[in-house]
């Protein structure tokens, strides 16, 4: 899907990519992520229905359903294999986006050139593990200059992200209900939104 832009040939494959067609491509993995989440979800539904099909039914007819069941979770990992191919996907190309826009400061730091020489398929993977934040430009350059030592900089996930992740897993473990999340959820996003308008004052 990304040989379209990733498999141009040269070392100048960098400077004739345009942000566009980076855009471009990024919608189109956006459009795909989407589908593959609607049918992820379609999965797990059937899964929940077969699940209470089950419920009273004789030991024979559970085992053929427990079967079903299996044979459904076997098709949602491998849509989450998918999607989680996207995802590293998107984040590549949302890193090279934010490389092209830097690109000018890039050449001033003298740090374009190296990007340049490095092989497609090593920088897209350390682009896929890789997280740029907006604002610190210099933090970046460091994180690009790991990136050419080949030390790639490993994703941290933020606090709002583990406490959201700790929360689906309560709920998985049947420790809370979803209602309860959804209102935990509410809280915390009006909380954020409070933080970021009295930021701007």
């Amino acid at each position: 899907m990304l040989g379209r832009i990733f498999g141009r040939k040269g070392k100048d494959w960098l400077e004739t990519v345009t942000p566009e067609e980076l855009e471009k491509e990024r919608l189109r993995v956006d459009n795909q992520i989407q589908l593959l989440t609607r049918e992820i979800e379609r999965l797990e539904k059937v899964k929940k229905d077969l699940f209470k099909q089950g419920v009273g039914k004789s030991e024979v007819e559970k085992m053929l359903i427990a079967e079903k069941i299996k044979d459904v979770d076997a098709e949602v990992k491998m849509r989450l294999k998918e999607y989680n191919t996207l995802m590293k996907q998107r984040r590549a190309l949302s890193n090279l986006i934010r490389l092209k826009k830097w690109e000018a400061r890039l050449k001033e730091e003298g740090v374009w050139e190296r990007i340049k020489s490095v092989a497609p398929e090593r920088l897209i993977k350390a682009l896929t593990e890789v997280e740029f934040s907006e604002d610190a430009f210099e933090k970046n350059v460091d994180k690009i200059n790991e990136i050419l030592g080949t030390q790639f900089t490993a994703v941290e996930m933020d606090e709002s992200t583990k406490e959201i992740m700790k929360l689906w897993e309560k709920v998985e473990k049947a420790e809370l209900s979803p209602e309860a999340v959804e209102e935990k959820l509410a809280v915390k996003v009006r909380k954020e939104e409070a933080e970021e308008e009295g930021g701007e004052g």
